[in-house]
C-alpha cells in the first residue's frame, strides 16, 4: 500500500472491475476534495468513477456526518444511497473487506447523525441492520445497487455481513 492510500491493491482492483485506473481520487485529498464537492453540489467523483468502472448507472451521493466513537469528533463520509420509502440506505461494504468502514462503527455507537442530501442538512438517526436480518432490504438495495451482492460475496470471505444503515430523518418527515 502507498503512502496515504486507504485500500491495498487487491482490494482496489477488486472494487474496480479489474479497471483501476478508472479510479483516480484516492488519498486524503482526494477524498476530502469529493466530500467537498458532495456538500456544496450534490455530486461525487468518487461514486461516477466506480459506476464507471463497473459498468453500473451512477447512484446519488449524500455527505453523512457522524460522530466519532472514541474521540467525539465529527466525521465525513461521502456515500452513494438508496431511497427506500421515506429514508435513505446506505451500505458499508468498503469494497467488500474485512472490516466495516469507521463511519458504521460511529452509526452503531451514536444513532444521532447528519446528512447533506440536495445541498440541504438534515438531523437524522441511523438504524444499522444487515441483509440476513433484513432480507427485503437487501433485495431492495441489491436491484438499485447489484455491486453490493459483489461486495457481500468477498466480505463473507472474512466472515463479515455487509451491514446496511438505514437513515430516517429526526423530524418524521420523508428524505426522498
Amino acid at each position: 500500500m502507498s503512502r496515504g492510500d486507504r485500500i491495498s491493491s487487491e482490494t482496489r482492483s477488486f472494487a474496480s472491475y479489474g479497471r483501476p485506473w478508472l479510479v483516480v481520487i484516492r488519498g486524503p485529498r482526494g477524498m476530502a476534495f469529493d466530500r467537498f464537492l458532495v456538500r456544496w453540489t450534490g455530486f461525487s467523483l468518487v461514486s461516477l468513477q466506480y459506476a464507471l468502472a463497473g459498468r453500473f448507472p451512477y447512484n446519488p451521493t449524500l455527505l453523512l456526518t457522524t460522530v466519532g466513537r472514541r474521540s467525539g469528533e465529527l466525521r465525513d463520509a461521502a456515500l452513494p444511497y438508496v431511497p427506500h420509502g421515506p429514508d435513505v440506505v446506505v451500505v458499508g461494504s468498503k469494497g467488500g473487506g474485512p472490516t466495516d468502514p469507521a463511519w458504521v462503527v460511529n452509526a452503531r455507537h451514536h444513532e444521532l447523525c447528519w446528512i447533506v442530501l440536495r445541498r440541504k442538512t438534515i438531523a437524522v438517526r441511523a438504524r444499522v441492520t444487515d441483509g440476513e436480518r433484513d432480507p427485503e432490504l437487501w433485495a431492495h438495495v441489491v436491484a438499485h445497487k447489484p455491486n453490493a451482492a459483489r461486495y457481500a460475496e468477498r466480505a463473507a470471505g472474512f466472515g463479515r455481513k455487509i451491514p446496511l444503515v438505514v437513515l430516517s430523518a429526526v423530524s418524521g418527515k420523508s428524505l426522498t
